[in-house]
């Protein structure tokens, strides 16, 4: 099998960008490949963010690269329909081992190409250096004809929801970091592809953008617990919960494994869904909107003025623990 080293950077990026071509439409300027690109801006917001993984903190056990390219893909869409945008392209850095066989970088570029085409967004090409294990870093563009939903902007008094439901990722980390105890067949393939294969609702950021009533938005990312301390914190407000949405699947392996299944919910993260606040004026029809989109929302807590995450618990108010994931820190 060859590796990278026996081809070289030049014929490397020949295959790339042919696999590339070969797969997904391309109409950004030049239509060859070149080290920037352009495109003729007919929106009224450009929307851009970036993101990145490494094979030792991002790689599952038993993930495959194709798993790989594919999470960064999702990755950045997700923070563009979290702010209202739908994504346009991205430019990705590759660094890589030269020992790395030339498949494995295939396999990435197929797993992104499929999360291209699944979220309709093209690859426009990018940069490729040399590094002791895979890292890539993805630089996404999408636009929205309306003004995109940041995190500041809740309100005291704002609802909180949370599309879809909790818990499958925590699952999966627990499993496949932790060696728990495996569940039914399909309960267990469900948790995993949860973190192999993620997913986002790209029509959620079309319906973010031309939803009135929507005050912030933020994606969880980094767990759910975390996502409502950063919209708190930002908007100098406190969030009230009173309501977690947790997966059936994430409900059976905590059971069997003995875990609170709150925990697994609040402190997962990676799972790429939406966390809003809305005005009450506006909740019913935003309620209404997402059902006729058949997109599944869940009204978690309100905004309150005390500062902090909180639940309710019977008659008593108990602060949420802050834990989530962050970057070079001891444990999450």
């Amino acid at each position: 099998m060859k590796c990278v080293k026996d081809i070289g950077e030049r014929e490397l990026i020949r295959r790339i960008w042919n696999q590339i071509r070969a797969e997904l439409r391309f109409t950004a300027i030049p239509n060859t490949f070149d080290d920037a690109v352009a495109f003729e801006s007919r929106y009224k917001y450009i929307v851009m963010t970036n993101d990145g993984i490494n094979e030792k903190t991002d790689k599952l056990p038993g993930m495959s690269w194709h798993d790989f390219g594919w999470r960064l893909g999702v990755m950045c869409v997700s923070d563009l329909i979290a702010k209202g945008a739908i994504p346009l392209g991205m430019l990705i850095s590759l660094n890589i081992p030269k020992s790395l066989e030339i498949k494995a970088v295939e396999m990435i570029y197929e797993g992104l190409i499929d999360s291209a085409k699944e979220y309709c967004f093209e690859l426009w090409g990018g940069d490729m250096g040399e590094a002791s294990e895979v890292t890539i870093d993805g630089f996404m563009v999408g636009y929205s004809t309306k003004k995109p939903i940041f995190r500041k902007g809740m309100k005291l008094g704002d609802y909180v929801l949370t599309t879809g439901k909790y818990g499958l990722t925590g699952a999966a980390f627990h499993y496949l970091l932790k060696g728990g105890i495996a569940v039914s067949e399909n309960t267990m393939h469900n948790i995993i592809q949860a973190a192999y294969k993620p997913r986002v609702k790209l029509r959620m950021g079309v319906l973010l953008a031309n939803t009135e009533g929507i005050t912030a938005s933020i994606d969880s990312s980094d767990g759910l617990a975390e996502s409502l301390y950063q919209l708190a914190e930002i908007n100098g407000l406190g969030i009230l919960i009173h309501n977690i949405p947790i997966a059936d699947e994430a409900l059976e392996y905590a059971n069997t494994n003995n875990l609170d299944v709150k925990e697994l919910a609040l402190y997962g993260g990676e799972e790429y869904e939406v966390v809003f606040s809305v005005r009450p004026e506006a909740i019913d029809e935003v309620l209404e909107n997402m059902k006729k989109n058949n997109i599944e929302v869940h009204i978690i807590g309100k905004v309150i003025e005390r500062k902090g995450v909180f639940i309710q618990k019977a008659n008593k108010t108990i602060p949420i623990e802050r834990r989530g994931w962050e970057h070079y820190s001891k444990d999450f």
